[in-house]
């Protein structure tokens, strides 16, 4: 797994993580810092990669409030 999965998977102020049983993960937002969430969200669907695919869900508004990422 590449360094920026690893961090993802670690977790952050803006962030939980859960797992998904098939060697993936959901990020899943903490509203108090769902500015800095949507905001890594963004950045990972903009960054080409082979690392890993990510499926955002969107807070139905202008954010997003989880992100079920899976290594390639």
């Amino acid at each position: 797994m590449g360094r920026l999965l690893e961090r993802l998977k670690a977790g952050s102020t803006a962030y939980n993580v859960e797992p998904t049983g098939e060697g993936g993960f959901i990020l899943v937002r903490r509203d108090e810092h769902a500015e800095e969430f949507t905001e890594l969200v963004r950045d990972l669907i903009n960054r080409p990669t082979d690392e890993f695919v990510i499926l955002p869900t969107t807070d139905g508004h202008m954010g997003y409030v989880r992100a079920v990422i899976l290594p390639l």
